[in-house]
């Protein structure tokens, strides 16, 4: 399971855009399935595996209005894992390209409904 979630940002497009981190601890962490709510004017994203609060971030008044209007979002997730993704202490650059290596990153993109109480 995701050990938690960090909302990094909310975009307003012609639709409510929603840019996190999701950080697990073991590499076959493969229960994530997020659920949105909103209540009052505060975003909550929860766990729907076992109910757990993962992140939670107040909505400014256009974003609630989009929110209302769609009752959806799209949910960006850039997964880590603990331990494994960082920043490189020693860089091995590519002699062809001269360009560093660097370590594979996950991401994911869903559209979550919304549930507003």
């Amino acid at each position: 399971m995701v050990e938690s979630l960090k909302i990094n940002k909310i975009q307003v497009k012609d639709k409510l855009i929603v840019d996190s981190l999701a950080i697990m601890s073991n590499t076959e962490d493969f229960d994530f399935s997020p659920r949105a709510s909103i209540n009052g004017s505060e975003l909550i994203i929860t766990s729907a595996v076992n109910g757990a609060e993962l992140g939670r971030l107040e909505l400014e008044s256009e974003m609630l209005e989009i929110a209302e209007r769609d009752r959806f979002l799209d949910l960006k997730v850039k997964f880590e894992v603990m331990g494994i993704h960082g920043n490189l202490k020693m860089v091995n650059p590519i002699v062809a390209l001269g360009k560093a290596k660097k370590l594979p990153m996950s991401s994911w993109k869903t559209t979550l409904p919304i549930q507003f109480k």
